[in-house]
């Protein structure tokens, strides 16, 4: 790290940014200043479009959830219909065969009615 000596001091003219200001004689053109009402109503604006942005990624991220686990329901389902399909082909005995309807039944009642457990997480988000 360098030291750098002081070589002079000037007053500083110290004056808030963001009330009415003089023109400067000779002032840079390419200066923006904004009044304090402005600066409230750009930070509204950025608190307003931030919101809604973050709404928009958890709507959704939450979408895709839903439709992996949908997906996921879909194919165990589409699988015990064919479990069903391969029993009703095959020649069980018929205590046997019922055991086995009994399972499926149970399983795929199961599945359905988790499905309510779907929207467990968007419930518990929102206490």
């Amino acid at each position: 790290m360098t030291a750098r000596a002081v070589k002079s001091v000037c007053a500083f003219d110290f004056r808030s940014d963001f009330g009415p200001q003089a023109e400067e004689v000779g002032a840079d053109r390419a200066r923006v200043s904004f009044t304090g009402e402005e600066v409230a109503a750009l930070i509204t604006q950025v608190r307003v479009e931030t919101l809604a942005e973050a709404a928009k990624m958890k709507s959704v991220t939450e979408s895709e959830r839903l439709s992996a686990v949908t997906a996921e329901l879909t194919q165990a389902l589409d699988e015990i219909t064919e479990v069903m399909r391969l029993i009703a082909s095959s020649h069980y005995h018929a205590t046997t065969e019922a055991r086995l309807r009994s399972l499926i039944d149970g399983a795929a009642a199961r599945i359905a009615g988790g499905q309510g457990d779907l929207f467990a997480e968007i419930g518990q988000g929102q206490t």
